[in-house]
């Protein structure tokens, strides 16, 4: 009887194990034809509330294959209660990691967005992103980007006639590893304080870690050559959103290898440490920077490099703002 009843327990996790793998099949089986809706492309890849507007692409995909990736309280938010929503393919994208990334437009009402889906090599759904949700308001324009290297870039700026009067931006990228999108940086649209005063601006930056790497306009740290090759002069900046937690330190980094450095200075208590990885650089303070920033504001955090601008043009921008 022990030996019956094993059985029939074996069997049940048998069958159980068969219905998930047929679950799992049937998704699979579900991606892979909507792969075949959309046009690859290569990045970078836009688009903007006028020009989406105006779209007309009419490849529709089954709502019951996009629904259940978007996340309820997304849908709710924008489209409302009980809005039907209709999906249309737009285009798909292929990174180096063999994974997919679909653009899929999504009209609900009068609304219209556009959702980012990712989907890795053995086609399992990783996470959504809400690439464009347009608005009723004339005054702002949107406009995303995914550029060659996948990261995202919203933007939106408001206009009183021809004059801008505010401007926001976030980027973000996916990771893998977590299987969602992180921010990496944010200017909200109604947070324009004047951008901070750089100290070492103008110094030389010929070293290959030498740049500016921002969180947004308060928090920057920026890298210049040192008096030695082993050394950066290095200028950090931060500060919370509302601006009652701030850091700042300048000062001469010695290079500990060729991804980090630290600040250490005879008589002073001040430990911190720089580390670069590819185009980021992390912030770890080790001991005794209380002279240098706010009572319980560390001098923490992920800061992204800044692209440079093309000689001309920074020489052109030096110029009109000297003319002003």
């Amino acid at each position: 009887m022990l030996n019956q009843g094993f059985g029939f327990v074996l069997l049940f996790i048998l069958l159980l194990a068969c219905n998930n793998n047929e679950e799992q099949k049937e998704h699979n089986n579900q991606s892979q034809g909507m792969d075949k809706l959309f046009k690859e492309i290569t990045p970078p890849y836009q688009l903007s509330d006028t020009g989406f507007a105006k779209n007309k692409d009419t490849t529709t995909i089954p709502a019951a294959t996009i629904d259940p990736l978007i996340p309820d309280s997304i849908k709710t938010k924008y489209f409302g209660k009980n809005v039907t929503i209709r999906y249309t393919a737009l285009v798909k994208m292929k990174p180096k990691e063999n994974a997919m990334y679909y653009m899929v437009k999504a009209i609900g009402g009068t609304k219209k967005a556009a959702f980012l889906l990712v989907f890795d090599k053995e086609n399992n759904f990783g996470a959504s992103f809400p690439f464009l949700l347009t608005d009723a308001d004339p005054a702002t324009s949107q406009l995303s980007v995914i550029d060659k290297n996948f990261t995202i870039t919203k933007s939106v700026t408001q206009r009183a006639g021809p004059d801008i009067t505010g401007e926001g931006k976030e980027v973000v990228a996916y990771d893998a590893a977590s299987k969602s999108f992180s921010l990496i940086m944010t200017d909200l649209l109604h947070d324009n304080p004047a951008e901070i005063s750089n100290p070492i601006d103008t110094f030389p930056k010929t070293n290959k870690l030498a740049g500016d790497y921002i969180l947004n306009k308060k928090n920057i740290v920026s890298v210049r050559d040192g008096r030695n090759p082993n050394q950066l002069l290095v200028y950090i900046h931060t500060e919370n959103k509302e601006r009652d937690c701030r850091g700042e330190l300048k000062g001469e980094f010695l290079m500990t290898s060729s991804s980090s450095a630290i600040y250490r200075q005879g008589g002073d208590p001040c430990v911190l440490n720089l580390n670069f990885s590819g185009n980021k650089v992390s912030i770890y303070e080790e001991r005794g920077c209380g002279n240098y920033r706010g009572l319980d504001c560390p001098l923490s955090g992920s800061f992204t490099r800044k692209k440079q601008q093309p000689l001309k043009e920074a020489a052109k921008k030096k110029k009109e703002n000297k003319n002003l």
